[in-house]
């Protein structure tokens, strides 16, 4: 029987903490009790702190993908236009979800390791009349990229265009702040820099995006996949449309909680400086990040082209299997060519990072890359020195 991991510092789900664990397994009850129903609704204020909105938000019982699903199920009637813009494959999936709820998708394409410029998705804007809806991942979790955010969900307002969001990476791990930025939907979950457990989806809605919602035709409604039963339901009257995940909304309270004990702008702060110290060791090592620029590289997720001559999926097998260290390889047509280093949640710490990287040292000389041990873990301890 192969073991578990001793540690996890993969692209999520990674390890969480012992507090999350131990609230995960709180005493089972129907979803109508008393005390359910406050943790539920405590629940949704720290989400909506944690997403630092005022808006509705919606905690729908199934993983990411579902919330996305939904999204492209509710917002969009056939025919309607969606700009779709791609920077890596799950921007492209996003694209195919629209395509699916029957849209006409546009889309605004650069390579998996580049991000959106502002500039392309004004003048697709220009040139196509009649877009409803823009989609955008945030940060590509498999390119380790982040697209700018908040300029391209201003330049869909001067159109009037509805933003939906992939927040899925950067929600506690990157500035987000979709109220200023204009965000009209967002859909992240708990298993990233949250560090909680996977299963939920977790979005942010506008009150032009409920509007759009029942503008659909018809509306989506009696569906798993609609939003406007959770507003009808839970947002208008308490009730919940179908049996919530109590164990994994337990998980999720909890991990919401820490991370507000922590202080919502120095959590992220966090991530932000082991990324920077992160790539700073793997260029220390003479590893090329997959990004093209490390300007658009994320906090959460460090991507790195695979050693010459070394398969990435021989990295991390090699890894996991000798140390004990879980780690990601490339996705899909990125396989073998891509390795992913996930520092998100808890692993967002010097002593998880300085591990990693003096294992990830030895792996590659095990499989006789050329590499001076200790030179990315004593290039990732300089850029440590202001951590608090």
């Amino acid at each position: 029987m192969t073991s578990w991991p001793y540690m996890s510092m993969a692209t999520g789900p990674g390890d969480v903490t012992v507090q999350t664990l131990r609230d995960h397994i709180r005493p089972m009850v129907h979803y109508t009790d008393p005390a359910f129903m406050e943790l539920f609704e405590r629940t949704t204020v720290l989400l909506q702190q944690v997403y630092r909105t005022r808006n509705d938000v919606v905690i729908m019982q199934g993983e990411t993908v579902l919330g996305m699903e939904a999204v492209a199920a509710s917002l969009v009637s056939p025919g309607d236009r969606v700009l779709a813009l791609s920077s890596g494959l799950f921007g492209r999936w996003f694209r195919q979800l629209f395509a699916q709820s029957g849209a006409e998708t546009i889309e605004v394409a650069v390579p998996d390791n580049e991000a959106i410029q502002p500039e392309d998705v004004r003048r697709a804007l220009r040139q196509h009349r009649g877009i409803k809806v823009l989609s955008v991942i945030h940060c590509e979790t498999p390119s380790g990229t982040i697209n700018p955010v908040a300029e391209i969900c201003k330049i869909a307002a001067e159109f009037g265009v509805l933003t939906v969001v992939d927040a899925s990476l950067s929600l506690a791990g990157e500035a987000l702040f979709p109220d200023t930025w204009g965000i009209d939907v967002a859909v992240a979950g708990p298993q990233k820099c949250l560090g909680g457990v996977p299963g939920l989806a977790l979005l942010a809605v506008s009150p032009r995006a409920w509007e759009a919602l029942e503008r659909r035709t018809p509306p989506l409604r009696e569906s798993y996949l609609s939003l406007l039963d959770w507003r009808e339901s839970w947002i208008a009257h308490r009730r919940f449309p179908y049996t919530p995940s109590v164990s994994l909304v337990y998980a999720l309270e909890s991990v919401l909680t820490q991370v507000l004990e922590v202080g919502l702008d120095r959590y992220v702060g966090r991530h932000a400086i082991i990324g920077r110290a992160c790539r700073a060791g793997i260029q220390a090592l003479g590893l090329e990040l997959w990004p093209v620029r490390e300007a658009i590289a994320t906090n959460a997720v460090t991507a790195v082209h695979s050693p010459e001559g070394v398969p990435g999926s021989a990295v991390v097998a090699h890894l996991r299997e000798r140390y004990g260290v879980k780690i990601a390889g490339g996705y899909r047509e990125m396989a073998d060519r891509v390795i992913h280093l996930g520092h998100m949640g808890p692993s967002a710490h010097p002593a998880r990072l300085a591990a990693l990287l003096a294992l990830l040292e030895r792996t590659l000389a095990d499989l006789g890359v050329p590499v001076r041990l200790g030179a990315g873990v004593g290039a990732a301890m300089a850029v440590l020195a202001d951590w608090s």
